[in-house]
């Protein structure tokens, strides 16, 4: 009793500490939760909260896993992407086993914890496609070969040319686990000379992390200045 009475003030003082600063924006805080971050400009009419949801299952969490929910006919562009590549082809891509999960999300780094984000891109890797989801309609790559070499999982895989659909652009995705119990990943993308990262969960271990919402007035591209800045290389090599 004692103990729910703590939470029940905790909750008031959140409440009564950000709430009444807002105009413009509800914030749904709870026991649950923990505001990290406001920022309000009266003259701007731009208000922003940050707040960590630690519960296990949460409708973010929902959102989160959903790869279909803001996507109009999701399944053309996979479709003619993948359709597009394999037509180049001279003979059909095979299936190849990793073992490793489907469905994919972003995790980033707040103050050294592990944090969820609704943030794209997310990817569904199959046994002969990668599809990915991103700013833009989804598109699927095509995976033409895989290794497990050195304690890291490797694909080769065709993309497809938007400039010159006759031809397929070639690129090589590299992941590292970083934490087995968690399924923490590190992926690595060679893709025309250059190197891109991002740190990816599995859905199926979305429950063990909390998440990080951002409520705001006007959609900004800095929400995800707020995280860890992460040496990438370093991280890879270590």
């Amino acid at each position: 009793m004692k103990q729910t009475t703590i939470l029940f003030l905790m909750l008031v003082f959140v409440l009564t500490s950000y709430g009444q600063d807002f105009k413009l924006i509800k914030p749904n805080l709870t026991d649950s939760t923990k505001v990290v971050k406001t920022e309000i400009s009266a003259n701007n009419q731009f208000e922003r909260i940050y707040f960590i949801d630690y519960s296990k299952r949460s409708p973010a969490k929902d959102e989160l896993a959903n790869f279909y929910s803001d996507i109009k006919n999701p399944n053309k562009d996979i479709e003619f992407t993948y359709a597009g590549i394999v037509k180049n082809l001279k003979t059909k891509p095979i299936k190849f086993v990793s073992n490793l999960p489907e469905k994919w999300v972003k995790v980033f780094k707040y103050k050294g914890d592990w944090v969820l984000f609704y943030d794209l891109s997310k990817h569904i890797l199959t046994d002969s496609s990668l599809i990915s989801f991103d700013m833009d309609d989804p598109t699927s790559s095509v995976v033409t070969d895989y290794k497990f070499v050195n304690d890291n999982y490797e694909f080769s895989l065709l993309s497809y040319d938007w400039q010159n659909p006759n031809i397929n652009i070639k690129s090589k995705l590299m992941i590292k686990v970083l934490d087995p119990k968690r399924m923490i990943t590190l992926w690595k993308t060679d893709f025309r000379n250059k190197e891109y990262y991002e740190l990816l969960i599995p859905v199926n271990q979305i429950s063990k992390f909390p998440i990080m919402i951002v409520q705001e007035t006007d959609f900004m591209d800095d929400e995800t200045d707020i995280f860890d800045k992460i040496d990438y290389e370093k991280l890879w090599n270590k």
